[in-house]
């Protein structure tokens, strides 16, 4: 009887220990969990980042814009209107950016100011991108303004005298503009008379980016001066069906899917036209085979995009513009429309001037609300 009765006592010691155990564990385990949360440090509602995950480059913690990607040395901006955003709470913002010996420039944009300030980058150096700002939130967007064709910057890191805190999207609207010189902005504050440069050009007074803003959307750019849909004539080492689908005209590396665009702009053909009047052989009919293989490759990367087809900037070209249109109805694809945009010639190379780059994008942001139905952005 003693006997049974030991048994039962060491049983029921075994099961209470196992009770106090799992109660200890499960315990230990929420006040993990708790203490987790109650270590995220917020200022006005936002969570407060390290540097080291904003100088990763995590998209977690910063915004990127366009087909950026990260080297050993930092993040790498090559495409005209690739950019980073970054939020902080503090009054200053720097970042040490690495640049060919050649001066390119990029635009800085401090909490929504639509002009931002052009900003001289050239060799190694430290930047001061937001400085005796009041203390408080602040975000800061950089935009290269210059194209691929003037080679890349590299961003090493960001500091600031406060705190990084998570950056969030601000956009639903995905737009892509696909073209060339004339997306990229080649020349929008030069003279007719004078040479396009990286002095007079900038991106960000583009028809593209002024249009992309005037509808709150997220702005990406594949384009360069010179280049035509397939031929090969001021870039004679690349085209757009081959641009498209890499990092950049500079860099021949496949560009990975991304999340598909709601909108993409096709602004080629001008370079098309003159490579045309040159190469009798290059007839209107291969254009409209060549323009049809680049509205696939868009449609294969964005399956259910609106493809809007421009056209015009710099003059028109009968020739081009007829193919245009026939490449456009060819594809048998509601989702795809032609929209012809005013000429301008009052900017460096008889390119359109900023001034005409405005009445351009208002004439495409007229377009996109009346034919996608956009009128309440």
């Amino acid at each position: 009887m003693k006997t049974k009765f030991r048994n039962f006592c060491f049983l029921l010691s075994v099961l209470l220990c196992f009770l106090f155990s799992f109660g200890a564990c499960s315990s230990s385990e929420n006040h993990s969990q708790n203490d987790s949360e109650t270590t995220k440090e917020y200022i006005e509602g936002k969570e407060v980042v390290s540097a080291e995950e904003v100088n990763a480059f995590n998209e977690n913690a910063i915004r990127l814009f366009g087909r950026t990607y990260t080297t050993s040395k930092g993040l790498a901006l090559e495409n005209a209107s690739t950019g980073v955003e970054i939020c902080f709470f503090g009054t200053n913002l720097t970042a040490n950016i690495i640049a060919a010996s050649v001066t390119m420039f990029c635009r800085v944009f401090i909490d929504g100011d639509p002009e931002g300030s052009f900003l001289k980058i050239g060799g190694n150096d430290e930047y001061k991108l937001a400085k005796d700002l009041s203390e408080g939130v602040h975000t800061v967007k950089i935009i290269k303004s210059t194209s691929s064709q003037n080679g890349k910057i590299v961003i090493e890191n960001f500091s600031t005298d406060g705190k990084f805190l998570r950056s969030e999207t601000s956009s639903s609207l995905r737009m892509e503009f696909v073209g060339d010189s004339i997306t990229v902005g080649a020349g929008v504050f030069g003279k007719s008379g004078q040479a396009c440069s990286a002095e007079n050009s900038d991106v960000t007074k583009s028809y593209a980016y002024l249009t992309a803003q005037a509808l709150g959307a997220y702005c990406s750019v594949v384009a360069t001066e010179g280049i035509c849909v397939k031929a090969k004539d001021a870039l004679p080492y690349v085209n757009m069906c081959e641009m498209y689908q890499n990092v950049s005209s500079v860099t021949p590396n496949p560009y990975p899917q991304e999340e598909p665009y709601d909108i993409v702009i096709v602004g080629l053909g001008q370079n098309d036209g003159w490579y045309m009047d040159s190469h009798p052989e290059y007839t209107t009919d291969r254009f409209v085979t060549d323009y049809r293989e680049l509205l696939n490759q868009i449609r294969n990367r964005n399956k259910d995009a609106k493809i809007i087809c421009v056209y015009g900037m710099m003059g028109v070209n009968e020739k081009i513009e007829a193919g245009i249109q026939q490449a456009v109805k060819s594809q048998q694809d509601s989702r795809i429309g032609y929209c012809k945009l005013p000429a301008d010639g009052n900017g460096a190379d008889a390119h359109p001037s900023a001034e005409g780059a405005k009445k351009q994008s208002a004439t495409l942001v007229s377009y996109l609300q009346k034919y996608l139905g956009y009128s309440s952005l």
